[in-house]
């Protein structure tokens, strides 16, 4: 082989190898997100901040909930106990 031969068979595959890492680079750039898509998304996620916020304001916590659950079990008991008294005659 001549050295031209040689020299232009490395050339060839440098400029395969060049344009694939280009087409690589330029197919992951255009997978990228456009600065409008982000404005959006960041304005769909304010809105659910706020309606997260909403939610915590209007809606009782689990804990809530199992205390005012507590004070009806509660006020039960005491009817319940002041039914069976008036069924015994009013003694205790």
């Amino acid at each position: 082989m001549e050295f031209s031969e040689i020299l232009m068979t490395v050339i060839t595959a440098l400029v395969g190898i060049i344009g694939f890492f280009v087409k690589r680079a330029y197919d992951s750039l255009n997978e990228k997100a456009t600065k409008a898509e982000l404005e959006e998304a960041k304005k769909d996620i304010e809105v659910c901040k706020t309606d997260i916020s909403k939610i915590k304001d209007n809606y009782l916590t689990k804990d809530d909930f199992f205390r005012e659950q507590t004070k009806t079990e509660k006020k039960l008991d005491d009817m319940l106990k002041i039914l069976m008294d008036m069924s015994r005659g009013g003694k205790s």
